[in-house]
């Protein structure tokens, strides 16, 4: 009996060593043309999903600094990005906390401007590590991404370690953005009334713009920002974007958790720190970047229109830099073939 027994201890304990020897292995981190691969970066209370496709033996990596907040990085992940970005260099799809598929407590406390700054930091750093240091980074900021790109790059010394900052639609500047969008809603409104092009649907935004004329509340702000999305909505020139569709049809093909993405989106567009958030403004700081700049607007933007890329191009300290408009809303990140 104490011989079985002793055996029995000795199969265990050699099944448990061999388990820790797995798991202490390095995980297998791919280098190639044509990759994807899925990992999480823990920091501050949350799990926040990384997902790396395309060309990682360029060892070029474009960082996918998403809108929202609570948007998640999905939405960017269409097949122009596939066949005209991925073939060339390596995507990350980062989902910022409470946003897309990552996880982790809804920690309202570290929901906030200079966290989610250090999380890029560290995401960052993350890529340098797994994929070698000589990585060459770039980052893209979209809309909210665009405030949050703007604040790591004027924080110490983060913009030395990226070779270039991508502006698509991005706000540096929210009390700025929000003065354009109802200047554009009045001009373009006005435009179309005199066309007799949606008279009915303009009348009242065009009414409520000149009843709210500046200085902006966060309700002010958040039913100027509805109005641009529907203002979108009747140019013709705009291509329409379902995000509803969108989170469905990336849950298949990415195989996406759809629930805690809609749970993040509702939270982090309803928490308490986008009042915080409706006074940030970076343009006073923008001098302080000397990296390589591309600024990319849409001509019928309204929630962050073309003259927010005029306000980067001109205030950066940098010759090396580019701004250029697109007859679209957003230059094809939502195309889907």
């Amino acid at each position: 009996m104490l011989s079985q027994n002793y055996n029995l201890m000795q199969r265990i304990i050699g099944y448990l060593l061999l388990l820790l020897m797995v798991s202490c292995q390095k995980e297998k981190i791919t280098i190639g043309t044509n990759v994807s691969e899925t990992f999480y970066l823990n920091n501050a209370g949350a799990s926040m999903r990384l997902l790396v496709q395309g060309n990682t033996l360029s060892h070029t990596f474009l960082i996918i600094v998403h809108g929202g907040p609570g948007e998640g990085s999905f939405v960017y992940n269409t097949k122009y990005i596939t066949y005209h970005i991925e073939n060339k260099f390596a995507v990350v799809y980062w989902d910022q906390r409470d946003a897309g598929a990552s996880q982790g407590n809804s920690n309202g406390n570290n929901l906030n401007l200079p966290q989610m700054t250090d999380d890029l930091k560290k995401v960052i750093e993350l890529i340098k590590y797994r994929y070698g240091e000589n990585s060459s980074v770039f980052i893209l900021g979209h809309s909210f991404g665009g405030l949050l790109t703007s604040s790591f790059m004027t924080t110490g010394e983060n913009q030395t370690m990226v070779k270039g900052w991508i502006m698509v639609d991005g706000s540096p500047n929210y009390p700025l953005n929000d003065t354009l969008t109802r200047q554009m809603l009045l001009r373009v409104g006005q435009q179309q009334i005199a066309l007799n092009d949606h008279v009915n649907n303009w009348t009242p935004i065009i009414n409520y713009c000149n009843a709210h004329p500046g200085n902006f509340t966060l309700a002010e702000s958040n039913q100027l920002e509805s109005y641009g999305a529907d203002a979108e909505t009747y140019i013709s020139e705009v291509n329409q974007f379902n995000l509803l569709s969108a989170m469905e049809a990336s849950s298949l093909i990415d195989f996406l958790p759809i629930t805690a993405v809609l749970v993040n989106y509702l939270y982090s567009s309803d928490a308490s720190f986008n009042a915080v958030l409706d006074k940030t403004q970076f343009s006073t700081l923008l001098y302080k970047i000397v990296t390589p700049t591309l600024l990319l607007y849409g001509e019928y933007d309204f929630i962050c229109p073309n003259e927010l890329g005029e306000e980067v191009y001109n205030r950066i300290s940098t010759n090396d830099k580019k701004n250029g408009n697109f007859s679209r809303k957003w230059p094809q990140f939502h195309v889907s073939g």
